[in-house]
């Protein structure tokens, strides 16, 4: 199980109690009062679905307003699973994936911005929007259930106070600092923490637009001042490069990343570990390749490859094995979790990282033609049809 899966069972169940402890401490005394009987239930259904609908809407519009301060443009809005988004400068709608728990905010930054665009509003409006609903939810909770209000006007404050505890769980989720199963803003503003990491955030998002848009010719920005994040998007550049199986800039730029061991993560950096592994033994004689592998690539980081997941990881791993350690069984483990690791891959890498492996599988067949690993070749998927876009 993945550290983000559970960091996110743990937020769920903490949402979940906070509702527990709501239900049991203020609607079930409510209950009583609110003269509804059997009907509560469904008064309580109601308020959730409101509260749902109304919070997802609101948090979407907060990252619309927010992007427009920090000088983005919004590419789509998806609000539970409803995209909104313009081709060819017609407003579209259809059902949509999202990278959230209720909705996704897309964003690129202006490229005619006189100042260098700034996802900090983009990222806060968020809470600032849910403060201001609280604040309106309790004043009109106490004018509603003052004195010689009617039960009707009662039940009216914690309908919205309802709706607004909903709003609350939704907050709880998107601003803690943590990876969860979907990309949060408490995340984000972990990422955005420096001007290195908001220069690095702000290219992510050009990159990955010209990408979705069909460019083939995008130019990466390199980062010598190495983050998880600035790391993570050299990462970019090195797939770029790999995909045209320029293996001597990629390794050149990989040594970079490397050498800010210090302050990367563990994940990041066995796996630009392993994409220069990769590249030792892939391209370069078989000797120096070998002399590489025995002299520095560490016990620790063979066992931490091979029981990583990425795709970086899968196919190193596979070359590790075959190449060197003349091991089909360990060839075989690699192959069978190449699903895993296409699953945990982005779509804009999906197609190079699949004939990367395919290199790596061909390479390691030559050696071993006896094993009979030519059936463990994957199928590039069908590209879309795609525009050239210039810089």
């Amino acid at each position: 199980m993945k550290k983000e899966d559970v960091s996110g069972i743990i937020v769920y169940l903490l949402i979940m109690a906070l509702a527990v402890l709501f239900g049991l401490n203020v609607l079930r005394v409510h209950y009583t009062e609110s003269g509804l009987g059997n009907y509560y239930f469904l008064f309580v259904i109601g308020a959730i679905l409101v509260g749902v609908l109304f919070n997802a809407i609101l948090f979407e519009m907060a990252h619309l307003l927010g992007a427009k301060a920090g000088r983005y443009n919004v590419i789509s809005i998806n609000i539970l699973g409803l995209l909104w988004y313009k081709e060819e400068g017609t407003l579209r709608v259809k059902f949509s994936s999202y990278d959230g728990l209720s909705g996704e905010t897309k964003i690129t930054p202006k490229q005619d911005a006189k100042k260098e665009p700034n996802p900090l509003a983009y990222l806060w409006f968020g809470t600032l929007f849910y403060v201001i609903e609280l604040l309106i939810v309790v004043i009109l909770f106490i004018i509603l259930n003052g004195e010689k209000m009617p039960t009707a006007a009662s039940n009216t404050g914690y309908f919205l106070l309802i709706i607004g505890v909903i709003g609350g769980m939704i907050l709880v989720y998107n601003i803690l600092p943590l990876h969860l199963d979907s990309t949060t803003d408490g995340y984000r503003l972990t990422m955005v923490s420096n001007a290195a990491n908001r220069k690095a955030f702000n290219e992510l998002l050009r990159v990955e637009y010209e990408i979705s848009q069909g460019a083939t010719d995008v130019e990466v920005a390199t980062f010598t001042d190495i983050t998880n994040f600035t790391a993570e998007l050299n990462l970019n550049k090195v797939y770029l490069l790999l995909d045209q199986r320029n293996f001597k800039e990629a390794e050149a730029l990989l040594d970079i990343i490397l050498a800010g061991k210090a302050t990367l993560s563990n994940k990041v950096y066995i796996r630009a570990r392993a994409q220069k592994i990769y590249i030792n033994i892939i391209s370069k004689p078989l000797e120096e390749a070998r002399q590489f592998y025995e002299e520095q690539v560490s016990m620790q980081e063979r066992r931490e490859i091979s029981n990583d997941l990425s795709m970086a990881c899968i196919r190193t791993y596979l070359l590790m094995s075959g190449v060197f350690d003349k091991s089909r069984s360990e060839c075989l483990i690699a192959v069978n979790n190449v699903n895993k690791g296409l699953a945990r891959t982005s779509k804009q890498r999906k197609n190079t990282e699949i004939a990367l492996f395919n290199d790596a599988l061909d390479k390691v067949d030559e050696l071993h033609p006896n094993w009979e690993l030519k059936e463990y070749r994957i199928k590039q998927e069908e590209p879309k049809e795609k525009k050239n876009k210039k810089q």
